[in-house]
């Protein structure tokens, strides 16, 4: 049990090393898998697993113009930028839909090319948590990366466990953890390009509150 314990104890250290292990969230453009990458985001973020790329898989190519396709490549373009709005500031690669089944070496090669073009794709796309929780005075911090956020008014909104953050013209979408689900935020403020927000220490009624 101890030799278990010690082998857990490295891998773990392995996993939250950022100079040897990263997450690539792979998601395609649509409303619930958007919803499960937040959330399995938030937790990646929650446990110190560092997460330095978003590939958003079977975008429509460009090259289609069938209108048959047009409403499909117009909610693309939609959840697109959701993801875009959603993930900041981790860089989004995209993979287009391809025309057959990925399977073999080869099929794995031309969908590698496709997303990583001539660059190295062990390269480390980014660094640092873009997410942290912590707890301070009595109080839960929410701490969020919004380096090209406006630092205009802040709106919040909590439904269930999702918080909507409203910073001047943008918007962010984030799935609480669940410690903080049902506590109501009491302000925010930015420090530096960090968006700190705080909740307090209250029953949870699992509501809708807004500030």
């Amino acid at each position: 049990v101890q030799d278990l314990f010690f082998q857990l104890d490295d891998l773990h250290a392995t996993l939250v090393d950022p100079d040897v292990t990263t997450v690539r969230l792979v998601l395609n453009p649509e409303k619930m898998v958007i919803k499960e990458a937040q959330r399995t985001y938030t937790y990646l973020n929650l446990f110190g697993y560092p997460t330095d790329l978003v590939i958003c898989n079977r975008m429509l190519p460009a090259s289609v113009n069938d209108a048959y396709f047009a409403d499909w490549k117009a909610s693309q373009a939609t959840y697109r930028h959701q993801v875009e709005e959603t993930f900041a500031p981790l860089p989004i690669l995209d993979v287009p839909l391809f025309g057959k089944e990925i399977a073999g070496i080869q099929s794995l090669g031309e969908l590698a090319r496709a997303v990583y073009g001539e660059s190295d794709p062990t390269e480390i796309r980014h660094r640092g948590r873009t997410q942290v929780t912590e707890q301070v005075d009595g109080e839960y911090l929410l701490k969020l990366k919004l380096p090209f956020a406006s630092k205009g008014d802040i709106r919040l909104l909590t439904v269930g466990d999702e918080l909507v953050v409203h910073v001047g013209h943008q918007k962010r979408n984030v799935i609480l953890p669940r410690r903080l689900v049902g506590l109501p935020p009491l302000g925010a403020r930015f420090e530096g390009d960090t968006l700190t927000i705080r909740f307090a220490k209250e029953e949870r009624d699992g509501g809708r509150t807004s500030r």
